[in-house]
C-alpha cells in the first residue's frame, strides 16, 4: 500500500509506519538525465567464465535458470550470447532521451516513489529491464527478468533491506473475524465483537468502546483525506472504509478480485481496451453539508483522470499503466454495439466466454440489477496486474458532482458527458493547491460503508456507518471505528491493558508488555507467524554525495548491524532478505547475490577502494516521529557510521513532513518500508529500481 505504502504503500504494521539478484558484467552506462547516476560495475562478477568481451554498454547478468544480456540496440548487434546451457534473454532498447524526464526535474515535483525510485537511482539497464518484465506476457520469462533485477538491487543498493517484516497483531479476544490481506486494511463492517465486550469510556467526547464501536489504538496521520493524495498506507486504509473501488479483494482473496462499484467486466482480446460496467444506485455521501450524489461511469472516468492531473507521486500507476485522456464513459447502448461487433471477452471465476450483448456478461457475473453506464479504460500496452491496480484504495471513486461544485454543469458539457475528459483540465488543477484537492483534504466524501464524521489532526478520526451505503445486504458488525492516536508507546500500551482500544499498533519491543493480559474474563490475543511481503529498508539519496558512488554505498551495506537490530529492535519479528523482491514471490533469489553481513572492517576496506575520505562527510539520517524502532535502527546507523569517520546526525520529523522530505530528495538517508501496491513483483522492483527512464523501444529476445 503504496510506499509512502503503496503500495505502497507505506504501513501501519509491527507497530510502526511503513511506507499501498545472479552476477553481473558488463560496461558502464550513463543516465540520460543525470550526471551523478551510478554505474554498472566494469569487473565481471559472474560465476559462468566469460571468453567473448562485451561492448561497453552492454551487461551481462547470470540467474540460477538464464542468462540475460541487456544493453542499446545498435551495440546488441554485436554480442554472441554466451549460455553456458542455460536460457539466454536479449533486452535491448533504444532510449527516448528527448522525453525523459531530469531526475531534478522530478526531485521538484515530489516524485518520489512515484514516478522515479525513493533513492533517485537511474541507470538504463536497469530501466530496460522493467520495461521488459512489465511487457512481458510468459511467466517464466517475467520471472527471470525479475531474478535480474533483483540481482542488481542487490549490487547496486540504492536501498538496503534490512529484512523482510514478520506480523505483530494484538487485539482483545472479543473481536471476531479478523483476517489478513497482503495489500488491504481489513474492511471494520466485516468483523464483530462479542455482545458481551466490556464497555469503556474513550476519553474522546462521549465516545466509548462498546461492542459496536471498533477502537483502534495507532500513531502517526494520513498523509491526505483526498484518496488522489495520499501514498501511504494510514490514509489507503481510511479510504478502504469510505470508499468503493471498481473491483476489491473480498477478505483474503488474492488471486482473483470481485465486483464492487463494477459490477461486471470484459476487455478486448489483447487487453489493451478494458469495459467496467457501474453499478446503480451508488451515492456518495457528503456529511458535511448533509447531501447524496448519484455515481455513474462518468464519475469513474472523472476519477481517474483527476489522478492523473493532480499529479501526486501516487499517480505513478495511472501515468505507467493507463491512458486516460483515450478513455471515457459509456452509455450501455453504446457499449452494447461494441459487444455486438465481437471480440470481446469476459474472465470471471475460472469461465472465459466472447460476450455479444450487456445481458450475457452480466448473466456471466450473476448480476440482474440497474446499471448506470459503463467505464472504458484504455491501456497504452497489456498488463496483466491491471485489476490489481484498480483494487487500489487511491482509486475509490468520487462524485465529480460534489468536487466542482457550481461548475459540474458546465464540466459535464465540455466533456460531453465523459467523452472528451482532458476538457477537465479547465476545471482541475495539477498539485496540491487544486480547490478540488483541498476540499477532499478537508471534507472528504465516499461512497463505502463508513463516511468520515469528524477528526483532529494527529488526536483522533472518527468514521460512522454510513446511511447510504448501496449494499443494503451487508450486516454490519461495527457502527463506528475510532483511531486514536498517540504516538508514545507507552501511552499506546495503557489504551490497550485497560481496553480503551480493542487493537493496538505496538513496536515489537514492547511485545511482552501485552502478552498475557486479560481483562474481564477475556483474554488478549498476540499473533506473529505471518511472514508478509513487506520488506523494511534505508534509503540512500544517490543525487549526493558520496552515495552517488555505487561502491560507497556496497560499503555502508557491510556498515549495518542487521542481527541486532532483528533481536533488539524487531526482537525476531523480521527475517533476513538481500533485495528488492520478498520471499517467496517471483523473483527472488540467492544465487551469486552478495549477502551483506556486519563488517566494519570491509566496510573501511570498501570506502578506501570508493576513494573518498569519510571525515569530509556529513550524513543526516532521518526517521518518522513515533516510530521508535526507526528511532532505534537510525542510532544504531549513527553509532556504527561515525566509527567509520562520518559525521552522523539523527532528526526525526511528523509523518506528513517526513513524507513532503523524502519524495521531494530532501534527505541523506532514511528508514521506510513498503508494502505493494497490487500483487507482482513488478510492485517490488518497479517502484524500488525504476529510474523514470523514457525508451522508444525494449525488445526482448529468447533462445534456448
Amino acid at each position: 500500500m503504496k510506499k509512502v505504502m503503496a503500495a505502497l504503500f507505506l504501513v501501519f504494521v509491527l507497530g510502526f509506519a511503513v511506507v499501498a539478484s545472479g552476477c553481473i558484467s558488463g560496461g558502464g552506462t550513463t543516465s540520460s538525465s543525470s550526471s551523478s547516476t551510478t554505474t554498472s560495475s566494469s569487473s565481471s562478477t559472474s560465476t559462468a567464465t566469460s571468453t567473448a568481451k562485451l561492448p561497453k554498454d552492454v551487461m551481462k547478468i547470470e540467474t540460477d535458470k538464464s542468462v540475460i544480456y541487456v544493453g542499446p540496440k545498435d551495440e546488441m548487434a554485436s554480442v554472441t550470447p554466451e549460455s553456458g546451457g542455460k536460457k539466454v534473454i536479449i533486452v535491448s532498447y533504444v532510449v527516448d532521451k528527448a522525453n525523459t524526464p531530469s531526475v531534478s526535474k522530478l526531485m521538484q515535483e515530489g516524485q518520489g516513489f512515484g514516478e522515479i525510485n525513493p533513492a533517485f537511482f537511474r541507470d538504463e539497464h536497469v530501466d530496460a529491464l522493467v520495461m521488459a518484465a512489465r511487457r512481458e506476457t510468459d511467466p517464466a520469462i517475467r520471472t527471470e527478468l525479475f531474478k535480474g533485477l533483483y540481482i542488481l538491487g542487490n549490487k547496486y543498493a540504492p536501498e538496503v533491506i534490512l529484512g523482510q517484516n514478520k506480523q505483530l497483531r494484538v487485539y482483545w479476544s472479543w473481536v471476531k473475524g479478523r483476517y489478513y490481506h497482503p495489500t488491504l486494511a481489513e474492511r471494520y463492517d466485516l468483523l464483530s465483537e462479542d455482545p458481551n465486550a466490556p464497555v469503556v469510556p474513550i476519553g474522546i467526547g462521549n465516545y466509548k468502546n462498546d461492542p459496536k464501536t471498533y477502537v483502534i489504538g495507532t500513531i502517526g496521520w494520513p498523509e491526505s483525506f483526498d484518496p488522489a493524495w495520499t501514498y501511504e498506507t494510514f490514509g489507503w486504509e481510511v479510504w478502504h472504509e469510505v470508499g468503493d473501488t471498481l473491483v476489491t479483494y473480498w477478505k483474503e482473496e488474492t488471486e482473483q478480485v470481485s465486483p464492487d462499484l463494477a459490477v461486471a467486466w470484459a476487455h478486448n482480446k489483447d487487453g489493451t481496451v478494458w469495459y467496467f460496467v457501474i453499478r446503480d444506485g451508488v451515492k456518495a455521501y457528503d456529511p458535511w453539508d448533509n447531501k447524496v450524489y448519484p455515481i455513474n461511469a462518468v464519475d469513474v472516468a472523472f476519477t481517474f483522470w483527476r489522478v492523473q492531473r493532480l499529479g501526486h507521486s501516487v499517480s505513478w500507476m495511472v501515468k505507467t499503466f493507463m491512458d486516460i485522456s483515450a478513455s471515457q464513459a459509456l452509455t450501455e447502448d453504446e457499449f452494447n454495439k461494441i459487444l455486438q461487433s465481437g471480440d470481446i471477452i469476459a474472465d470471471y471465476k475460472g469461465k472465459s466466454e466472447q460476450v455479444k450483448s450487456l445481458n450475457d456478461l452480466l448473466n456471466l457475473f450473476g448480476y440482474n440489477g440497474k446499471t448506470a453506464g459503463v467505464f472504458k479504460l484504455v491501456l497504452p500496452k497489456p498488463y496483466a496486474p491491471v485489476l490489481g491496480i484498480l483494487a487500489d484504495p487511491f482509486l475509490s471513486v468520487v462524485s465529480m458532482q460534489y468536487v466542482l461544485g457550481d461548475k459540474y454543469q458546465e464540466a459535464l458539457k465540455a466533456s460531453d458527458n465523459g467523452k472528451k475528459p482532458d476538457a477537465w483540465a479547465a476545471y482541475v488543477q495539477k498539485g496540491e493547491n487544486d480547490a478540488t484537492h483541498q476540499l477532499m483534504h478537508k471534507k472528504p466524501v465516499g461512497t463505502g460503508p463508513f463516511y468520515v464524521k469528524e477528526y483532529k489532526e494527529n488526536s483522533y478520526i472518527v468514521l460512522e456507518k454510513n446511511p447510504y451505503y448501496w449494499n443494503t445486504a451487508n450486516k454490519f458488525g461495527h457502527d463506528r471505528v475510532i483511531y486514536v492516536i498517540n504516538n508514545d508507546a507507552g501511552g499506546r500500551v495503557q489504551l490497550f491493558q485497560t481496553a480503551t482500544v480493542d487493537t493496538v499498533a505496538l513496536p515489537p519491543e514492547r511485545i511482552n508488555d501485552v502478552k498475557g493480559l486479560t481483562f474481564k474474563g477475556y483474554k488478549d490475543i498476540v499473533q506473529t507467524n505471518l511472514l508478509q511481503p513487506i520488506l523494511t529498508f534505508i534509503v540512500f539519496n544517490t543525487q549526493k554525495e558520496p552515495f552517488n558512488n555505487p561502491k560507497v554505498r556496497e560499503a555502508l551495506a557491510y556498515a549495518i548491524p542487521y542481527d541486532q537490530i532483528i533481536q533488539t529492535v524487531y526482537k525476531g519479528l523480521m527475517v533476513r532478505n538481500w533485495g528488492p523482491i520478498p520471499k517467496p514471490w517471483p523473483g527472488y533469489t540467492e544465487y551469486g547475490i552478495t549477502k551483506y553481513t556486519y563488517d566494519p572492517n570491509k566496510a573501511k576496506q570498501m570506502l578506501q577502494e570508493a576513494g573518498i575520505d569519510p571525515t569530509k562527510y556529513k550524513i543526516q539520517l532521518i526517521y518518522n516521529s513515533g516510530n521508535s524502532a526507526r528511532e532505534k535502527i537510525m542510532t544504531l546507523l549513527q553509532n556504527v557510521w561515525s566509527q567509520l569517520g562520518f559525521q552522523v546526525t539523527v532528526t526525526s520529523y511528523e509523518w506528513p513532513v517526513y513524507l513532503g522530505k523524502t519524495e521531494k530528495g530532501d534527505y541523506d538517508v532514511y528508514v521506510v518500508g513498503w508494502v505493494p501496491d497490487y500483487l507482482d513483483s513488478d510492485n517490488w522492483v518497479g517502484p524500488f529500481l525504476y529510474g523514470a527512464t523514457k525508451f522508444k523501444e525494449v525488445n526482448v529476445q529468447v533462445k534456448g
